[in-house]
């Protein structure tokens, strides 16, 4: 213990070597890391993690502690210093700090599972760097005790320090990145060819200084004992092999690289790829279909009561958005799909929670009102603006609604799991939004085919019936008439007027009669809906009064799905969204009033519907129909119409509310691209799995080749020796080096004629009286008064390849193979023992 104590205080080069790879594996692993994370913290956490432990390492091996001791001393030091280190967030105050503790013992834990169920970048999101921290500290302190305890297994620090960027890989995103292009080769990954090229390189240079310096210790010792000293090697054959060395790597790297790109699939498999977080979001049925309870004016009288309160930028935000349904069952449009696939699915996105002060953005102050449950129910959606880039929490449950946060970027749509409750305020910054353009120069994306397996075969001869064109223009025009011949009503029974202070919806059409309405959205409602459109303009002719023509009864849950389904079958990709307009320059005298004097009540919630062009930008357009002409009377003698309409019912099967799943990912939503040609090249796939097979091989082969080579080049060295002397003494070493890895012991403190006798007992092939003439040879060249001609060289190397070839012939074919690939004669030291 005393000398285990004395070396660890005792520096040399194998020292500094050792910790240099170690410092220099850690800063490979914080910038494969850096993609996870994206903050500057992450800086904080790697160096605190690696002076931690060298500190408590170095510490313990100086003081002669147990292994127990310093693995105690270490975890106490992360209990201490974890907070400051990983857990940023719990400096902003003094009661956040104290709970940062009890933070950092759950996130010890938990925080593996939830760092691959977030968005990333996560920065220092819900102590995410905790797991980072603790890989840190782990591998470094084993490397450490490696490095001052000066063991001899040294080679155990590469698979250590390779641990953090296996980390980096595991919880890394799945994108590959942009190529990059030099000239004719394509780098499909650059950032992991650069990981990858840095890890290993450094390892296998630290792999190669260190059996050359073991090499060099071995023979400085050998002299030491026998007072022989053997002349170094010169300046143009070290260069010469450096030069070697390197043109061997960069070699692998032209041909590993362009391999491994056209390999490489376009996204990474990584553990968020595995994993399925379990949601409470599949306990919530769509938002459409709870529209009415906010127009009800009986309990808590959600209709004239505040839903929410906004203050800030309301004019260049226009709405608020509080789901957006992109997926169409036949029963409702819901926020997600029903497989609720992990593209769709809401994630955590730390980086809109993080702080955004860009310039140019606009903000909106945001507070949950009391009637936000009796409006909305349940619900989990939280309202937000349409190019959300940043949302602050405040309020004392900042950490809890901060956390329950989930995103949608396809659909521009939030979802708070933390629960809201009267008083929750946050706020919003984003872009402003720009004056949509006109829904009749919209074109519908290129290729796009129109859905039909949930259209009702009514809205089709609807739509058929009024003789206008395709594209924006047609659908313009359509919805323009959908909405002027419908008839706005919220329920089935009449609700009365109310009172001056208490009015209910009646009030938008108290001089027209109450028109029942049926709630619903599933095709048969739709249809029915269709079908009175369509039978009353084949009553009334097609050149009648627009008041003759009003004949559809409902509201948005139904006239917004209409659209919807209006614009799907003309081939446009279409959403429907719920939530309020804040300003009037959105709203037209159909439309249900915007939110004034920063109160957004029951009566101002609304539906529209958002459909994307083809230059992928999606338009809003509102659908509430008009509430001022009341249903068209219907003939008293009416006559059956010579083509009769046949509406067929669709029946369609009660589909489960979908699952969700608040994991990342890329979003999808109910977009419609154009169809691939059919037959797709069957060739691509086999190639594919052909290059992965050959990458695959050539990564396996590659290092057996790689020292396959070593050997051939040592070899041409010590024949190509610039003294002949050189020549045969290596040639000695040549010799015992094939024997070595042959399996035979190495040559140690023998003598060469020992050696050589020892050899010819072991393969009776080989010719011992040739064999003691080659150790007299070289004994004679290292010992003798005269040095050995070129050509007595020659003959050495000569006589040396034969009886090389008949060690080797004593031996059964896998041993002849296996001593190819051996590293014997590098670890032993082969002939200059």
């Amino acid at each position: 213990m005393a000398r285990r104590r004395a070396r660890a205080l005792r520096p040399d080069a194998a020292l500094f070597v050792d910790l240099g790879f170690v410092l220099a594996l850690v800063a490979v692993a914080a910038f494969a890391a850096w993609p996870i994370y994206e903050t500057w913290y992450l800086a904080v956490t790697v160096a605190g993690a690696t002076a931690l432990s060298a500190l408590v390492v170095f510490t313990g091996i100086v003081r002669r502690w147990s292994w127990l001791s310093i693995a105690g001393c270490l975890a106490g030091g992360y209990l201490v210093f974890g907070v400051p280190l990983a857990i940023p967030s719990a400096f902003t105050s003094r009661a956040d700090f104290l709970a940062g503790y009890r933070e950092l013992l759950a996130a010890t834990v938990q925080s593996w599972k939830r760092l691959i169920t977030v968005e990333m970048p996560v920065g220092h999101f819900q102590a995410l760097l905790v797991p980072l921290l603790i890989t840190m500290l782990v591998c470094t302190a084993v490397a450490f005790s490696i490095v001052f305890g000066r063991a001899r297994w040294y080679g155990a620090l590469v698979p250590v320090m390779l641990m953090p960027n296996a980390f980096a890989i595991a919880f890394g995103t799945t994108a590959n990145g942009l190529a990059l292009h030099l000239g004719p080769i394509t780098v499909a990954a650059p950032r992991h060819v650069l990981v990858g090229v840095l890890a290993l390189g450094i390892a296998g240079g630290f792999l190669v200084w260190r059996a050359q310096h073991a090499r060099t210790l071995a023979l400085r010792e050998a002299a030491a004992a026998s007072g022989i000293r053997r002349s170094g090697g010169t300046a143009v054959g070290n260069v010469r092999r450096i030069a070697s060395a390197a043109a061997v790597a960069l070699v692998g790297l032209l041909v590993a690289v362009p391999l491994s790109s056209t390999a490489l699939p376009s996204q990474r498999h990584v553990l968020s790829d595995a994993v399925d977080p379990v949601s409470r979001l599949n306990q919530y049925t769509s938002p459409l279909t709870t529209y009415r309870a906010a127009f009800e004016s009986t309990g808590g009288d959600p209709y004239n009561s505040p839903v929410l309160t906004y203050k800030g930028d309301a004019q260049q935000l226009g709405r608020l958005r509080l789901a957006t349904m992109s997926f169409y069952n036949g029963q409702q449009f819901t926020v997600l799909p029903n497989d609720s696939d992990r593209a769709s699915a809401f994630s955590h996105m730390p980086q809109l929670t993080s702080s955004n002060h860009d310039s140019g953005l606009a903000s909106l102050d945001v507070t949950i009102g009391k009637a936000f449950d009796d409006a909305l129910g349940s619900s989990a959606w939280l309202p937000t603006v349409n190019g959300l880039s940043a949302i602050g929490f405040t309020g004392k449950n900042v950490n809890q609604l901060t956390d329950g946060f989930y995103y949608n970027d396809k659909l521009q749509s939030g979802a708070e799991l933390a629960g809201l409750s009267a008083g929750d305020s946050y706020t919003l910054r984003a872009k402003p939004q720009a004056r949509p353009a006109p829904l009749a120069s919209v074109t519908p994306p290129v290729g796009a085919v129109p859905e039909t397996d949930t259209i009702p075969d009514s809205l089709t001869q609807w739509v058929q019936a009024q003789g206008v064109g395709g594209g924006g223009q047609g659908l313009a025009e359509l919805i323009d008439r959908l909405r002027a011949r419908g008839f706005l009503s919220h329920s089935l029974e009449d609700p009365g007027l109310g009172t001056a202070s208490a009015p209910t919806w009646r009030e938008l059409q108290k001089n027209n009669p109450f028109e029942q309405s049926l709630a619903g959205e599933s095709m048969d409602r739709i249809g029915d809906l269709f079908s009175d459109l369509l039978r009353q303009q084949q009553q009334a002719g097609a050149d009648a009064a627009p008041e003759q023509l009003v004949a559809g009864v409902g509201d948005d849950e139904q006239f917004a799905v209409a659209s919807a389904l209006i614009a799907e079958s003309l081939g446009f990709p279409a959403r429907v969204v719920l939530g309020f307009a804040i300003s009037d320059s959105v709203t037209d005298a159909s439309s249900i009033p915007a939110c004034s004097g920063g109160v957004c009540e029951g009566k101002n919630l609304t539906a529209w519907v958002e459909v994307r062009g083809a230059d992928q930008k999606w338009v809003a357009f509102n659908t509430t129909p008009q509430h001022k002409i009341p249903l068209a009377k219907k003939p008293e003698n009416t006559s059956v119409p010579k083509v009769p309409t046949q509406v067929q019912q669709h029946v369609a099967t009660v589909q489960p509310p979908p699952e969700a799943n608040p994991s990342g990912g890329d979003h999808q939503n109910n977009e419609h691209t154009p169809k691939s040609p059919a037959g797709p090249a069957v060739w691509l796939p086999v190639l594919r799995i052909g290059g992965t097979v050959v990458l695959a091989l050539l990564v396996l082969v590659a290092p057996l080749l790689a020292l396959m080579l070593v050997k051939v080049v040592r070899r041409r060295e010590r024949r190509s020796a610039p003294s002949a002397t050189d020549r045969v003494a290596s040639g000695w070493d040549e010799l015992v080096d094939t024997a070595v890895d042959l399996g035979l012991p190495a040559q140690g403190v023998r003598t060469r004629a020992e050696t050589a006798a020892l050899y010819a007992a072991a393969s009776r092939a080989t010719d011992s009286s040739t064999l003691r003439t080659l150790a007299h040879g070289a004994d004679a060249a290292v010992f003798g008064a005269f040095d050995p001609t070129p050509d007595e060289a020659d003959r050495f190397w000569t006589q040396l390849d034969e009886q090389r070839v008949r060690l080797a012939a004593a031996f059964p074919r896998w041993r002849r193979l296996l001593a190819l690939i051996s590293l014997r004669s590098f670890r032993t030291g082969g002939g200059e023992r």
